[in-house]
């Protein structure tokens, strides 16, 4: 018999896990608007969400998909010995890789200051890249928990970490008020945070002491080369993120543009936190292959309903975002970023597209078509060759349209080749349904907008624009009745009628 997973068990940590760090994240911006000033938020967003959570993936040489795609294998097979195996070459690695990064960053870190458009502030990227190095390493610890269904232990470890974070950066809003004061609180609640993974992995008894038998049975030849193209696509994934738009926006705009731009990320990336794709990929992604990963066959009716799980939610938060943005900011952040609205409006547009990548992607990896996701991503160089020429020409405004556009110009490749290798298609009509139902819902916000001028009326907007939504979502269904049915089997009670 395989392993439990303890499916039900994990989805309620994972929710609650994403729950509180965006809670977290929601308190930390306020903290870190009132600390530093619009171009110090600027080079903060650069580093820690365009360096440290997207352009890390070019540091990462493709570990965590690998870890990701076999270590749930070796979990059902019940092999702890290749699971300790996979995890210490991984860690290794990554470690080599680090260290040699950081060395370099040290060395070149005045050059790298003034190509960015912040050449006062080196000794901060030095600092900066001690802490990026942490965090590598604790991401081998959190996807090997994943990967092996122990969200509960993440769960912890998230919020101790959050805790440390948020009391650090609370001294540094209280006594210190500095740009370095940051950096280094940041540095240190990492530190605290790999602390409490490595001791979390060590109470994982069954796989921490699992002896690492030379007959594990592990195809590394194979899983190199899944590695290898992971990687690839990775840097593929970091030219297509947000990171690409700092260093442009940065680079050719300044700091003051990349603050504007980075508070309108981090509202975006704060929504796309409180979804339940979002909180459930690390849930999804091992599921998805330990359930389809040796029986492809089966997998088109988990990939359409996936794909429908994940927009009816996604497509109702960011139609609601889209018409409320500047309300949001100026209510709910910080008012002298308000010039940031029509940046929120436009990412929210295309949060839906960015939502969907998880599914595509999933079936093409398990079909291990990594090199199709690969060649994907050559949206990302249009990407930049239109960043280049339009940013310093129409301004920051345009950035946010050319990565979504980008994103779903990607997006259609990948489905090309779901529709021709894993022969599974989308419900259009039953996607389109669901966008019709939130713009529905949107327009009826967006005309009384004037009663929803103050922080009660943002909230109210929330409750009514659900109800407006899932009225609609009740007439115009979007889910067929076997996808109803499926839902509604894994539930308590049917109440799933939309």
């Amino acid at each position: 018999m395989p392993p439990q997973r303890r499916t039900l068990r994990n989805v309620v940590f994972s929710l609650l896990g994403k729950a509180q760090a965006a809670v977290f994240s929601y308190i930390v911006i306020r903290l870190l608007l009132d600390v530093l000033t619009v171009e110090q938020y600027g080079l903060y967003s650069l580093l820690f969400i365009g360096v440290m959570v997207n352009l890390s993936m070019l540091f990462q040489i493709g570990i965590p998909n690998m870890i990701t795609r076999y270590v749930p294998e070796q979990f059902t097979s019940h092999n702890t010995a290749g699971i300790r195996e996979i995890f210490g070459k991984v860690l290794r690695a990554q470690l080599c890789v680090g260290i040699a990064t950081v060395l370099l960053t040290l060395a070149f870190a005045p050059q790298i200051a003034k190509w960015i458009n912040f050449p006062d502030d080196a000794q901060i990227i030095r600092v900066f890249s001690l802490a990026a190095l942490i965090y590598l390493l604790s991401e081998i610890y959190h996807v090997t928990l994943s990967a092996v269904f122990r969200q509960q232990s993440i769960f912890t470890v998230t919020i101790a970490y959050n805790t440390l974070r948020l009391i650090l950066l609370a001294i540094v809003w209280w006594q210190f008020r500095s740009f370095m004061a940051v950096v280094v609180a940041e540095g240190i609640s990492l530190l605290g945070c790999l602390i409490f993974y490595a001791l979390s992995f060590r109470r994982a008894a069954d796989i921490a002491a699992a002896p690492v038998a030379a007959g594990a049975s592990l195809d590394w030849p194979r899983m190199k080369k899944f590695g290898g193209l992971s990687y690839l696509n990775e840097v593929g994934v970091s030219l297509l993120s947000v990171a690409t738009d700092f260093f442009l926006v940065s680079g050719i705009l300044g700091g003051a543009a990349a603050g504007f731009y980075g508070l309108a990320n981090r509202i975006n990336d704060l929504a796309q936190k409180v979804l339940p794709g979002k909180m459930l990929a690390p849930v999804i992604q091992p599921l998805f292959f330990s359930e389809y990963g040796s029986d492809k066959s089966k997998a088109e009716f988990g990939f359409r309903i996936l794909i429908k799980a994940t927009l009816f939610p996604t497509v109702a938060v960011a139609v609601w975002l889209a018409v409320m943005s500047k309300e949001v900011i100026v209510y709910l952040f910080d008012p002298q970023y308000a010039q940031a609205a029509m940046l929120v409006s436009v990412m929210a547009i295309f949060m839906p597209a960015a939502a969907v990548r998880l599914p595509l992607g999933l079936m093409l990896q398990n079909h291990e078509r990594v090199d199709l996701l690969i060649w994907a991503k050559s949206a990302a160089i249009l990407k930049i060759i239109a960043g280049v020429i339009l940013i310093k020409r129409y301004g920051i405004e345009v950035m946010p349209w050319i990565t979504g556009l980008a994103v779903v110009l990607q997006n259609n490749f990948v489905y090309f080749f779901v529709k021709r290798i894993a022969k599974a298609r989308m419900d259009i009509w039953g996607n389109i349904r669901i966008w019709l139902n939130a713009v529905a819902a949107g327009a009826v916000i967006y005309l009384l907008k004037p009663w929803f001028n103050t922080l009660v009326g943002v909230i109210l907007s929330v409750a009514l624009f659900t109800a407006l939504f899932l009225i609609f979502s009740l007439i115009n269904r979007g889910f067929s009745k076997s996808e109803r049915d499926f839902i509604n089997s894994k539930l308590p009670r049917p109440l799933w009628k939309f």
